[in-house]
């Protein structure tokens, strides 16, 4: 058996080698293409394609890796990217996960085979099952018809399609799909592989069958290793399942479940495996009950990816796995190209593909070595799908390591100057033919050194017999950085003046390199650059020393070796110390300078051309590491040390210590409101400059009035200024806003009497503000002082109404007024209380010429008063009248009249 699969293999070298180039070509998703350069090791984006297809798809070039045609399965495409001559109504389906494969007939360059399988998506849509359609590349000039269609091999089957060489003596290939055992049936449980040859297809397959594999889903790849020995199958509901492969007999054995390590997206579709047929990789998601009227379905923030690899190696295959990428992404397939690199198909949606490929860049290497790259090929204006072209298998199977570094069997990156042997088997008796981009080398041995660039390929052929084996290699020699020599002046540490200070060697960076951010630098002490030195702080041990450097190139690993002076300069700059108030409106000791100010001081005396910069510490400013910006706030109030660097062209001539103060401002109550009685002029108040607990002794004054005194006494109302300075020269300004008050002046009155509710609105002016009294005639208070003038509800009666300056005491005023009222009764019985009628309010000052007449209740007067007298008794002809109601008329000076009626009770 071991003898078989060694022969395989080496079949497999030999044709997967040849065949390669046939994969040149990539048609999928939306519009979306790329194309392999295998000569430059590059990759083209097309922009020429006509699918737009949510997952299948297929695509074949040539030897030499020009396009032939492509299809998503129901149409074919030319080279010309028009459809092909009859190649319409194919019995695939651009929603089946693997809708077409295409397969040349072994022996024939100009017949291929598309194999197809249909899926059932909607309601009524029919399966047409598995089929083949035959290209005759002669036809239409060149650019193939289909000559014969939709071939039914099998009434029902899944979406699974693969393909793998079955020997290199015949040719054949093996074509596989998953179906049910009879083919007609949606439980899908038996692998039949169809033999192609140069016969054309065999209608027999060779069957293999999983009593216990039960699978319904159809969705999900099914993809042979490279080297034929292996098979996965992937379905979106039914996990998982790996098996042995025998390419000589078609046959799959050893069906072992896999699950997928993630509880978000444990549902596998997209496989692939490695060039070396030794990992399996998965791109697995988390929505598996999706379809394209889901509207949940459409939302990218409900989908789920990752990407997980299998070690096919280890002892336990499913503890070996490994979550390579986890992220928000819907499903993908995944597909090895020619390069040696697996390919990740990227969409959003089921709908909603995205501009981008990801790249598996060492798929050989286990873990997350393997290096995926997201996002790594783009599209744009064009977009990926779920889908990408399968092959066939055995195209891609690694062919002989010629490089043998342990790194990579087909890229090879070396060095302007270095030298590389690349290497194939030594072999008794074989023939070897290297090339160099095509072209044919003299060499013809089994090894061949490399002195440039370019794509080598070796062709062994053993001459026994066997197959002929081939590798390949492609080597990229990268150019070695420019060397450049560079010095550093530093300035001495300590001020000891002994020639040894402390070097930020990085510092030179730029000057080593160029510029070139892609460069970075070692130092060592020593010629042969072993005893490397931390470049970010270093102490030379002598005056000059010269350090020695390696350049890299952090991409190509690519080094140059240059050298570095160190000198320490033992030259002085000048300290110097910055004062300044602390005047800018917050007062906590912060201040913020232009330190470019100080530039002139610092280097006053000092040769020309100098460049000063500033850092916060000592070994900052040794090291050049937190240069300060040219506005700098200190950190420490009132009082900090900052230190300058004076360069000359980079190198250190001096270091200064500068430091920042920053005094106080006089502490005063910067603005006060004072009232001047204009009553009192010519007095005079007093007004101080408002210090907070200080002595007045210790600082000058400077007054808006010219007055430099601490008080000053002034008598008129205006705004007074005055600039306080204290021994450092730092002032603070007082503004005292003097406003105008004064005594009260009565305006009038407006009294409302002789009624229920009599009211006494006083009218006043004058600069204060006032408040009102009212004082009976006995000078009683009546009505204490209140803010409004308005007094209501006032007994009749004579009052005093006095005005008072509530804020400033600038005095009182007051005026007597009368309210006009009547009793409404009397008892003339001599018990001093209510002996006699009289009208209130009225008196020698007040209506003195007040007409009263009082009258019985048939009209008769009985009683004519005067306002002054003392009132009526109740008699009439010195006799009582009988108690009843009376009437009264009364007539005011101020013409006002009023009548009304009384009570006499005897």
């Amino acid at each position: 058996m071991k003898k078989i699969i060694l022969l395989f293999l080496l079949c497999a070298f030999s044709w997967g080698a040849s065949s390669q180039r046939q994969a040149s070509n990539w048609y999928f998703g939306y519009g979306a293409g790329i194309a392999f350069d295998l000569d430059s090791n590059s990759i083209n984006t097309l922009n020429n394609g006509q699918l737009s297809t949510n997952e299948g798809c297929s695509s074949i070039s040539d030897d030499a890796g020009n396009l032939l045609f492509y299809t998503d399965g129901t149409i074919v495409w030319n080279k010309n990217h028009s459809i092909m001559m009859n190649g319409s109504g194919l019995y695939g389906d651009n929603s089946s996960t693997q809708s077409a494969i295409i397969v040349p007939k072994p022996d024939d360059e100009n017949i291929y085979y598309i194999f197809t399988v249909d899926t059932s998506v909607y309601e009524n849509d029919p399966n047409n099952g598995f089929n083949y359609s035959v290209v005759d590349m002669t036809l239409d000039g060149g650019l193939g018809g289909v000559t014969q269609k939709n071939t039914n091999l099998l009434q029902l089957c899944s979406e699974k399609l693969t393909a793998v060489l079955k020997d290199c003596i015949t040719k054949s290939i093996w074509v596989i799909t998953l179906a049910s055992e009879n083919g007609t049936s949606d439980i899908y449980n038996t692998f039949h592989a169809f033999e192609v040859s140069n016969l054309g297809v065999s209608t027999t397959p060779v069957k293999s069958y999983f009593p216990s594999l039960s699978i319904i889903d159809r969705r999900g790849y099914l993809k042979v290793s490279p080297d034929g020995t292996k098979m996965a199958s992937a379905s979106i509901g039914n996990g998982l399942q790996l098996f042995d492969f025998d390419p000589l007999t078609g046959q799959a054995t050893n069906m072992l479940e896999l699950t997928i390590d993630s509880s978000e997206s444990p549902f596998p579709y997209g496989i692939e495996f490695s060039p070396n047929s030794q990992l399996l990789y998965v791109h697995a998601y988390n929505d598996f009950n999706d379809f394209n009227n889901n509207q949940s379905n459409n939302n990218p923030a409900n989908h789920k990816s990752v990407l997980a690899q299998f070690n096919l190696t280890a002892p336990n295959i499913q503890n070996s796995q490994v979550i390579i990428d986890d992220r928000s992404l819907y499903r993908g397939g995944l597909q090895l190209g020619p390069n040696g690199k697996i390919y990740r198909a990227l969409s959003a949606t089921y709908t909603a593909g995205l501009p981008y490929l990801g790249v598996i860049n060492n798929p050989n290497n286990i873990g997350t070595t393997c290096n995926y790259q997201h996002n790594a090929i783009s599209l744009s204006p064009y977009t990926s799908s779920q889908g990408l072209p399968p092959f066939i298998a055995s195209f891609f199977n690694e062919q002989i390591d010629i490089i043998n570094n342990g790194e990579s069997s087909t890229n090879l990156d070396l060095c302007d100057g270095e030298s590389y042997t690349l290497s194939a088997p030594n072999l008794s008796g074989a023939s070897y033919t290297w090339s160099l981009d095509g072209t044919v080398l003299s060499e013809a041995d089994y090894d061949l050194d490399v002195t440039q660039s370019g794509y080598y390929e070796v062709y062994i052929d053993p001459n026994n017999g066997d197959c002929a084996i081939e590798g390949k290699a492609f080597v990229l020699y990268n150019p070695n950085p420019t060397p450049i020599n560079h010095s550093i002046l530093q300035c001495d540490e300590d001020g000891t003046k002994d020639g040894l200070t402390l070097f930020n060697l990085n510092e030179a960076n730029i000057s080593l390199t160029g510029g070139d951010q892609n460069l970075s630098t070692k130092f060592y002490t020593d010629t042969a650059r072993t005893q490397e030195v931390n470049g970010s702080s270093f102490t030379n041990t002598t005056n000059p020393q010269t350090i020695y450097v390696e350049v890299i190139n952090d991409n190509t690993s690519c080094s140059s070796y240059s050298e570095l002076t160190l000198e320490v300069s033992v030259t002085d700059s000048n300290d110097t110390v910055i004062e300044v108030c602390d005047d800018d409106g917050i007062e906590d000791g912060f201040y913020t300078f232009n330190l470019t100010d100080f530039d002139t001081d610092i280097v006053n005396g000092l040769p020309s051309n100098l460049e000063v910069s500033y850092y916060e510490t000592y070994d900052d400013t040794l090291l050049e590491t937190n240069q300060l910006q040219q506005t700098y706030t200190n950190t420490t109030p009132y009082n900090q040390t900052i230190y300058a660097r004076v360069e000359n062209a980079n190198n250190c001539y001096g270091i200064s210590e500068v430091t920042l103060t920053v005094f106080e401002l006089p502490d005063i109550n910067t603005e006060e409101i004072k009232q001047y009685c204009l009553n009192f002029f010519p007095s005079t108040i007093t007004l101080n400059a408002g210090l907070v607990n200080d002595n007045p002794a210790n600082y000058t004054y400077n007054w808006s009035t010219g007055e430099n005194t601490y008080t000053i006494e002034i008598n008129e109302a205006k705004e007074y200024v005055v600039t306080v300075t204290n021994a450092n020269k730092c002032s603070k300004t007082r503004t005292i806003l003097v406003e105008p008050s004064n005594i009260a002046t009565i305006d009038g009155f407006e009294i409302e009497d002789a009624s229920q509710n009599n009211t006494v609105t006083v009218f006043a002016s004058g600069e204060g503000t006032y408040q009102y009294r009212l004082l009976d005639e006995n000078n009683i208070v009546y009505r204490d002082y209140q803010d409004s003038n308005v007094f209501e509800n006032v007994f009749p009666g004579f009052y005093t109404v006095s005005i008072k300056d509530t804020e400033n005491n600038c005095g009182t005023v007051n005026k007597t007024i009368s309210v006009i009222g009547f009793p409404k009764f009397f008892t003339p019985n001599n018990d001093g209380k209510h002996d006699t009628w009289q009208l209130y309010g009225v008196s020698s000052m007040f209506y003195p010429n007040t007409k009263i007449k009082i009258f019985n209740r048939y009209g008769k007067l009985v009683k004519e008063l005067s306002p002054l007298s003392e009132g009526w008794d109740g008699l009439f002809n010195g006799k009582k009248l009988p108690s009843d109601d009376y009437w009264f008329y009364v007539k005011l000076e101020d013409g006002r009249i009023f009548k009304n009626h009384f009570t006499l009770k005897n």
